[in-house]
């Protein structure tokens, strides 16, 4: 058995580099748990493997020494075969994960950020619709760790084609977000009014709400105030500080601040410090209340 032994540990210390290079991800960013249960797992398959094949094998006429040569190189085989096979499995939305959870790393947000962009850019022209999912994964993690250009540039990116109908919703509404950081109300309503409406209610509660933001940055008050006109958002903290933010251009831009900055005040008790910087773009009427709120401390 001491070469079936042998067999394992080498299957087990291979293991952690075979997911680092099949799933993109660098060495360094495999945690240690990951690296840990890597090397057992393939360690103890391994040897059950080679401990299986000495146990069959014992009915032969092999002799000890053959016997210990012939399990271990079972195991070897056998153990290295089931790693390629699992590490290559769903290897893309692994590594994927994976980098999406480093990215706020502050000493390897950089490195994952990196190697994030490598392995989307290694399946855009190889597998368009594997392409399209990995961007859908991972354009939450982007944006919320505000790396909006990378989420924008890979949205765009997207082969309509490859997407079915439920992913062209979620692409579009992404895409439309993502223009608006960069103040594109224009390229926002075209990734708005791509999508069928209505939508399912839990998008379009949404949409209604982005189409009230684009008519409140772009002068249309009134306008922007008819549209949420008076969409429920009782228990939705989320939608609730989106419609605090369009209410608060609405005011601004009819010339009323004190208003304004009362839905501000509003907005910061509901989302915090933290949701008032995430809505400064697009620029609008009350984008400078909302800079002197924070200014202030808010």
């Amino acid at each position: 058995m001491t070469l079936t032994l042998i067999a394992a540990l080498i299957v087990g210390l291979v293991a952690p580099l075979a997911r680092s290079l099949a799933w993109g991800v660098p060495f360094g960013l495999l945690s240690t748990s990951t690296i840990l249960s890597a090397f057992v797992g393939a360690s103890l398959s391994a040897l059950l493997i080679g401990s299986a094949a000495n146990v069959l094998l014992r009915a032969t006429p092999l002799t000890p020494e053959q016997l210990d040569v012939a399990s271990g190189a079972i195991a070897l085989l056998g153990g290295g075969g089931l790693l390629f096979s699992s590490v290559r499995r769903l290897r893309e939305v692994r590594g994927l994960s994976l980098l999406c959870q480093r990215l706020a790393d502050p000493e390897d947000g950089t490195t994952a950020r990196e190697a994030l962009e490598k392995l989307l850019r290694k399946t855009e022209h190889r597998d368009p619709a594997l392409y399209a999912s990995l961007v859908l994964m991972a354009t939450g993690p982007l944006t919320q760790r505000s790396l909006w250009a990378q989420a924008r540039e890979h949205l765009r990116s997207v082969d309509p084609q490859a997407l079915d109908a439920a992913q062209a919703v979620l692409r579009n509404q992404a895409l439309a977000t993502c223009e608006l950081q960069f103040d594109d109300t224009h390229a926002a309503r075209e990734a708005i009014g791509a999508i069928a409406r209505p939508a399912d209610p839990n998008v379009e509660i949404w949409l209604v709400a982005m189409e009230a933001l684009i008519l409140a940055v772009t002068g249309d008050p009134d306008g922007a105030a008819a549209k949420l006109g008076t969409q429920e958002t009782t228990g939705n903290p989320s939608l609730e500080a989106s419609h605090r933010w369009v209410q608060a251009h609405i005011f601004a831009g009819r010339g009323e601040p004190t208003l304004a900055r009362r839905e501000l005040e509003a907005l910061q008790t509901v989302a915090g410090r933290a949701g008032i910087e995430r809505m400064l773009r697009p620029e609008g009427p009350a984008s400078p209340l909302a800079r002197e709120l924070l200014e202030r401390g808010g």
